[in-house]
């Protein structure tokens, strides 16, 4: 069985534990500017946000957007008990827009942001004329939350070095023709994107061939290619129209398979090992060792990806596959 992601690294449980501080940060600065009532409803955050740690550590979609609408009219009713558009605690508007939006998937980022919407019409409620200018009050939200939105996509961007080795880094294996490790990652950001969008299913395969050194010992390197090269032509037959298989180690092979759930992929990834253990490939009989895993039940890409390797690479040892580049010299 698939190893579950670590909830400490699922968006909806970052965003409930920095809710949790938010607020916390908010009732202390109104009480310390003066507004006490603003700080019911700052206090009132805090606490939801602890309720939404316990709701996202068991069940991270449930009620997840549900706390993001309360998260931006509980600031705004603070907002409004402590002086409306012309209030200080203005300034932690684009703290709340940057913690909503760090570490979610982009798809999701409108329903996240979207909200702040409510700041506005809190503040009209509470003084119509939003401090006798209503155009400038509306400006300085929408600054405001955009600054904060900025701010979460510098969060986003990968350090230099690793976009400058990722772009160095082959495409393609020039053995097998399948794509490398380098465009996985890509991959996955726009085929999750796409399954959460279409609320579609999102499996992942890892495939090992067990015994690959005993293999290459013996064959050679070109015969052992030879070998991988076979297995590879049986992947991809598995992958589908919109799926896409991916060479990320000498001996392994990544599926990205789009529509198919856990247990189909289970089934695909036994069909295609049966498939291969059944026939000699350059003269040897060969085997795999497999592992799955599934969107969204798993939400991060890393985790997605090391959930199906962990399976299929038991041992302590592994070399870590996720958010790396392998080098295929020694394959090739």
């Amino acid at each position: 069985m698939s190893r579950p992601a670590r909830s400490r690294r699922d968006p909806a449980l970052l965003r409930a534990r920095y809710r949790t501080l938010f607020f916390l940060f908010l009732t202390a600065l109104a009480l310390a500017l003066g507004h006490r009532a603003a700080a019911a409803p700052a206090l009132a955050g805090a606490l939801i946000g602890v309720y939404s740690i316990r709701v996202a550590r068991k069940r991270p979609v449930e009620l997840a957007h549900t706390f993001v609408v309360l998260d931006w009219a509980l600031l705004g009713i603070a907002l409004a008990l402590s002086g409306g558009a012309e209030s200080w605690l203005l300034v932690t508007v684009p703290f709340l827009a940057m913690g909503q939006l760090a570490g979610a998937p982009r798809a999701e980022w409108p329903f996240l942001v979207g909200p702040s919407l409510l700041l506005v019409v809190i503040l009209a409620i509470a003084d119509p004329s939003l401090a006798g200018s209503r155009f400038l009050s509306v400006a300085k939200v929408a600054v405001l939350v955009a600054g904060g939105c900025v701010a979460a996509t510098r969060l986003r961007r990968r350090p230099a070095a690793t976009r400058t080795r990722q772009q160095h880094a082959p495409k393609v294996d020039v053995s097998t023709g399948l794509s490398t490790a380098a465009c996985l990652p890509g991959f996955l950001d726009v085929t999750t994107a796409t399954a959460l969008e279409e609320h579609r299913p999102l499996s992942v395969v890892f495939l090992r061939l067990e015994h690959y050194e005993d293999s290459r010992n013996f064959l050679g390197a070109e015969g052992s290619e030879e070998l991988v090269r076979g297995v590879a032509r049986r992947a991809e037959r598995r992958v589908g129209a919109d799926g896409r298989a991916f060479r990320v180690r000498p001996d392994s092979f990544v599926l990205v398979l789009p529509g198919l759930s856990l247990g189909e992929a289970r089934q695909a990834a036994a069909d295609l090992a049966h498939d291969v253990s059944a026939n000699l490939i350059a003269g040897r009989r060969q085997t795999l060792a497999i592992g799955a895993s599934s969107f969204p039940t798993v939400r991060r890409i890393e985790d997605l990806l090391a959930a199906a390797r962990d399976e299929a690479l038991p041992t302590p040892a592994a070399i870590a596959v996720v958010g790396t580049v392998v080098p295929l010299a020694a394959a090739q």
